[in-house]
């Protein structure tokens, strides 16, 4: 499903949780009533959906207003919703025609419109584990996102065996508890991933693995 693969990028805030077992060695496959426990604390710890807004503050140049990305068109509504404050500031950016792609550009001072958070936008900024690729293998960082409603456990509908030996794949549908905000329909137009997730409450069906590891259940592949 389409919203399932999307959900992965825009929220990288549920990631990393961690059970209390009373044995080191695997148990059993969980049944549903057992597993749904495992995924609520998982939740309840990381269910956090956040936007992807995590590098403050925003500039936008005149080039980024031709080019129509997604700050362009998101940050004025987050504004208006009162999140955000724009001013006008200049910024060294490294942009305009003429840009050697084989030699690196000098930054020159470019005027932007810069946003900022305001105390209201302060107020919806969770920490959250990012996933960063790289060459020697993946990395887990911690990031301040801005995040627009947290979801919580509705019922775990199916429990598999996972890739591994010790470990299973719970599938679960949710409830989400969006912030006043993600309410406005000018906010779910501009941020339609947003929009889906808290119009498939009970509906969509997530999955997510669990391995068990040193006496806990942790999310698979993302044990430390």
């Amino acid at each position: 499903m389409k919203t399932r693969a999307m959900l992965k990028q825009f929220v990288p805030g549920l990631v990393a949780a961690s059970l209390q077992a009373a044995v080191v060695a695997a148990p059993a496959l969980p049944d549903r009533a057992e597993a749904a426990a495992v995924v609520r604390h998982y939740l309840a710890e990381h269910g956090d959906f956040c936007l992807g807004k995590s590098d403050w503050p925003v500039d936008i140049s005149a080039i980024d207003e031709r080019a129509r990305g997604r700050d362009v068109v998101q940050m004025p509504v987050l504004e208006a919703l009162g999140l955000v404050r724009a001013s006008r500031a200049t910024a060294m950016r490294a942009e305009g025609p003429g840009l050697d792609e084989d030699a690196p550009a000098a930054p020159v001072p470019v005027a932007v419109t810069r946003y900022e958070l305001t105390p209201a936008g302060e107020r919806f900024m969770r920490d959250r584990a990012e996933v960063v690729a790289r060459a020697e293998g993946d990395r887990v960082v911690r990031v301040r996102d801005l995040c627009a409603a947290h979801l919580a456990l509705a019922d775990v509908v199916a429990v598999t065996p996972g890739d591994g030996a010790n470990g299973f794949v719970a599938t679960y549908t949710y409830v989400a508890e969006p912030a006043p905000w993600a309410a406005d329909p000018a906010f779910r137009r501009v941020f339609p991933m947003a929009a889906r997730v808290l119009g498939g409450e009970r509906r969509v069906q997530l999955k997510q693995a669990f391995a068990w590891v040193d006496g806990q259940w942790r999310p698979a592949g993302l044990a430390n």
